[in-house]
């Protein structure tokens, strides 16, 4: 399955980290791809995105990892991870990371040899020589012929101080080759330092090599050995390195027999692996990414729905997301999380940098392996969340309801939301695309007033903590026939209100009084004190005439201003806000204007 191939090695996934974009790759290759430390860094599969460093993911997508050692072949995971190891210890010389690697791979196959004796390797690069000592005498059992394992034995001990022991070692390494010159040369370097004493019963061992040594009349024998102690002796003046086996990343080659590679590598003291080792390690792990390749895992077989659910809703993934800390939730969920904390709702890290952006990309691997695996399942998914938008899209049952104060058709009313169940609202308003809700008013007794007016959103600006700034403005009056809740926040099922229409006779008498409030409105709008002027430029300019006053179902707009900026009692408000006929609004309105302009004459 070609959708598991790392876009930038072109090898199967492996220790896979998505970035914010929705890509994902090998943790190893993002310095190839992308530079998740570096400010300019930029998916090479989407180049136009420049996500922020602060965004940069640090942990392994999670869910991808277990989705990969579930369905990944024994032979394919182990070929994997002796290829990281590989390059862990010989090219990066990351040896912690090693120790993790190998330590992976000693999980799977405890009884491997070549891991056992790589990771023995990394705890001496590491100092830790208990460890090391106890992964040789492990292998030494397991490979009583293999003098290499001795010999390894022996200089630890010798790295712990106890080099009588390692003598013995050494002397063992001889039995089982006589022409084992890494021995030799060890042994040889003990016989001549006479610095520390030695037990009794290593003296005289001690003498017997040294005499087996001299005694030998070999001139061929005693020229590779003065050869091989100059070719030792340099390699001492070098930094200590791992030696590595030959065995590659080749799954077909896991079981490579570790005592045959060991055979063919006399090595000396960990000695340094050349650059042309290295080159030539990497061709020969190109050749054989094909093999690795064709062993894809088996997630049609392997994988049920379990397997990709969100642990926040347990439904099949909608819409993916995976957090910088490597958990995987669908978009919804980990936003309404968000909402109340911003830390990650498994392992509580910070997502403050995450929830600035304000922007989920989809994990794109995840979404395609659900509609490879699990289409019916997939598509079951998206009418639920679409029967799901569909009722929230309702605008007469099960409206939203922001309880706050009362708003007017026609007037703006900006908002600041910060409450997690008005910022739910909100981004749900926004995903149905209808962009409205209602705004009531608190009464006590009700938890809202029963009369109120929908709200269309205009314009969201979304604030690093998570709070918005939401322009609206007012369209159609309301009656509440019944009041609900969902998912926090207060819903209504309502009918909207329609001012009564007029004809003839009443409709001209209609038309005077508009007219003569309106000219008693524009006085009152010219006439104000500073603090009024400044009251009424916060609501804006009285707004222009209508030509037909009874167009709009909630008729002119202009009334509604002047009903948002008089001094009036909410609840006198809100009783001529319920009031469908507009001749009793104009009415009412004409009677309140009167008395505050003649008070203001009779101040002045």
């Amino acid at each position: 399955m070609e959708l598991f191939l790392c876009p930038s090695c072109r090898r199967l996934l492996w220790d896979p980290v998505t970035l914010p974009c929705g890509h994902s790759f090998c943790r190893r290759c993002l310095p190839s791809s992308s530079c998740c430390c570096c400010p300019s860094a930029r998916c090479r599969l989407c180049p136009g995105e420049k996500p922020p460093a602060s965004r940069c993911p640090t942990s392994s997508n999670v869910l991808l990892c277990n989705l990969l050692e579930k369905c990944l072949p024994r032979e394919a995971q182990l070929a994997r991870l002796k290829a990281d190891a590989r390059q862990l210890l010989l090219r990066d010389r990351d040896y912690r990371a090693a120790l993790g690697t190998l330590q992976k791979g000693l999980r799977i196959a405890p009884d491997d040899c070549m891991l056992r004796l790589w990771r023995s390797d990394a705890y001496v690069a590491l100092q830790l020589y208990p460890e090391a000592l106890e992964d040789l005498e492990v292998l030494c059992r397991q490979e009583p012929e293999m003098c290499e394992g001795f010999l390894r034995k022996g200089k630890v001990l010798l790295e712990m101080g106890k080099q009588s022991e390692a003598l013995l070692q050494f002397q063992h390494c001889l039995t089982l080759n006589s022409s084992f010159h890494a021995a030799q040369y060890e042994i040889e370097r003990i016989l001549t330092n006479d610095a520390s004493p030695l037990p009794g019963t290593v003296v005289e061992l001690k003498s017997d090599i040294s005499q087996n040594l001299k005694g030998s009349n070999s001139g061929k024998e005693l020229a590779l050995l003065v050869s091989f102690e100059e070719e030792s002796s340099q390699n001492l003046k070098e930094k200590r390195e791992i030696c590595l086996g030959e065995l590659g990343p080749d799954d077909n080659q896991a079981a490579y027999a570790t005592s045959e590679c060991l055979k063919k590598k006399s090595t000396t003291d960990f000695s340094a692996k050349k650059e042309g080792d290295l080159e030539e390690g990497a061709s020969t792990d190109t050749t054989r990414v094909k093999s690795i390749r064709d062993c894809q895992p088996d997630f049609g077989g392997l994988l049920n729905t379990s397997d990709l659910e969100c642990s926040l809703c347990i439904r099949l993934f909608f819409e993916p997301v995976t957090t910088p800390c490597g958990h995987t939730f669908c978009k919804e969920c980990v936003e309404r999380c968000l909402d109340h904390r911003p830390n990650c709702p498994l392992c509580k890290q910070s997502l403050r940098e995450y929830l600035r952006a304000g922007k989920y990309n989809i994990t794109i691997l995840l979404e395609e392996l659900m509609k490879a695996v699990f289409p019916s399942q997939l598509a079951e998914r998206k009418l639920i969340h679409q029967a799901e938008m569909a009722e929230l899209s309702n605008l007469t049952k099960n409206i939203p309801i922001f309880v706050c104060t009362m708003s007017f058709p026609g007037i703006v009313c900006p908002l600041h939301v910060f409450e997690p169940r008005y910022r739910l609202m909100m981004r749900r308003c926004q995903e149905t695309g209808t962009k409205m809700f209602g705004m009531c008013m608190y009464e006590h007794g009700k938890s809202f007033a029963d009369y109120g007016c929908m709200l269309e959103i205009q314009k969201i600006v979304f604030l690093p903590d998570g709070r918005s700034l939401v322009d609206t403005v007012g369209k159609r009056r309301f009656r509440v026939l019944r009041r609900g809740h969902r998912d926090g926040y207060n819903t209504a099922d309502i009918e909207y209100l329609e001012d009564e229409k007029v004809e003839g006779e009443e409709l001209a008498e209609l038309q005077n009084l508009h007219d003569y409030t309106y000219q008693l409105t524009q006085r009152f709008y010219e006439d104000g004190d500073a603090t009024s002027r400044r009251l009424l430029m916060h609501h804006g300019p009285l707004p222009e005439k209508e030509e037909d006053i009874q167009a709009s179902p909630d008729g002119p707009v202009w009334c509604w201003w002047l009903i948002s900026i008089l001094p009036l009692d909410l609840s006198r408000k809100l009783t001529i806000f319920s009031d469908t006929s507009l001749k009793a609004r104009l009415t009412q309105l004409k009677n309140i204007l009167n008395v505050i302009l003649e008070s203001n004459d009779y101040s002045s």
